[in-house]
């Protein structure tokens, strides 16, 4: 009996020392100040808002600040230019960057799959819908595409085109800024036929019935190339000297955004969710726009990533896709892209 009360003793002592070793090796940062991308009008980085909203930033001793800027180029560039800290980008972004000498590295994943999807307005006719992708892209010719700026979304729907047996020339592509500005652009001045868009576009055209997405890439419709590409395709980037020069306040970004992943996945916390990004997300005076917004938030949250975790052989395949649709201008070796200790 003597021999098992040690047994047990020994084993709580265990649990206690490893408890406190699991504490004591606890990501904490030295009170620096990340000044991280989000994305106005839209979920854009739920991460980081969800972080700073909950204090998660506060418990690994660094202190988050948004700072709006709704494109990744912006992105990239502010973050070169040292105005802000971590980018919420895309991964062909970030490899353009490093192959125009710009010394930054892929750290983690906020959205491992392709965000974008092809809305087409409803009285624009559509005779191969039935017959779904690639045949549906030849009801496409002659008309005007839009995207949030040129050359975000034409290497992909140039390559649906060609799946299709139709050549880029046959679309005319016009840059009109982000979901809300495109949907003007698509169902209200009808400047455009269709648009190349990520969320809440769907979600717009779907409650005020005057558009349908038609090819959602984000539920693995489109081509296979775009599949191939899914792990790593909105990344956080950070400047290598950064991250190379203060490794423990990455730690503690990496614990905090993973704390808000586990956080806003749990479905108790919806409603606190909502409450967060309600002044975040405004559709104006649209009616309905309590439901919409609820509705968007809750058929976003699987797409995040929940560990941040970099595949990379996505990298890689964002890399090779875009070298051979020359928008990388020179070879980029993967490996210079993604930060060597990045999970």
């Amino acid at each position: 009996m003597q021999i098992v009360r040690r047994i047990l003793l020994a084993a709580v002592s265990l649990t206690l020392l490893m408890s406190h070793g699991a504490y004591a090796q606890a990501p904490k940062a030295n009170g620096e100040t990340l000044n991280i991308q989000n994305y106005a009008g839209t979920t854009g980085n739920m991460h980081a808002v969800v972080a700073k909203a909950k204090g998660l930033c506060d418990k690994y001793n660094f202190k988050c600040e948004l700072k709006a800027l709704n494109s990744g180029v912006l992105g990239l560039q502010a973050l070169v230019g040292k105005t802000i800290d971590v980018s919420q980008t895309g991964t062909l972004l970030a490899a353009q960057t490093v192959a125009a000498g710009g010394d930054v590295v892929i750290i983690g994943t906020s959205l491992p799959d392709n965000v974008l999807s092809v809305s087409v307005r409803n009285d624009v006719p559509l005779p191969n819908k039935s017959n779904g992708y690639p045949a549906i892209m030849k009801d496409f010719k002659g008309l005007k595409v839009g995207e949030t700026s040129r050359g975000a979304g034409e290497a992909l729907f140039n390559l649906m085109l060609r799946e299709a047996g139709m050549q880029p020339s046959d679309v005319t592509y016009v840059a009109v800024g982000g979901p809300a500005t495109a949907y003007a652009a698509l169902a209200v001045g009808k400047q455009i036929d269709a648009a190349i868009m990520f969320q809440p576009l769907t979600q717009l055209c779907q409650f005020n019935k005057t558009c349908a997405t038609v090819i959602e890439m984000t539920a693995g419709e489109g081509p296979d190339a775009v599949r191939a590409m899914n792990g790593t395709q909105v990344p956080f980037v950070m400047r290598r000297e950064m991250v190379d020069g203060n490794q423990a306040l990455v730690q503690a970004f990496y614990a905090a955004m993973r704390d808000a992943a586990a956080w806003f996945n749990d479905p108790a916390n919806f409603e606190e969710l909502v409450k967060i990004y309600t002044p975040l997300i405004s559709f104006g005076e649209l009616p309905g726009a309590d439901e919409l917004r609820r509705s968007w938030i809750k058929s976003v949250i699987p797409a995040y990533s929940k560990d941040l975790s970099v595949k990379r052989s996505s990298v890689k395949a964002i890399i090779d896709f875009y070298t051979e649709a020359k928008e990388i201008d020179k070879p980029v070796d993967p490996a210079k892209v993604v930060w060597d200790k990045a999970s």
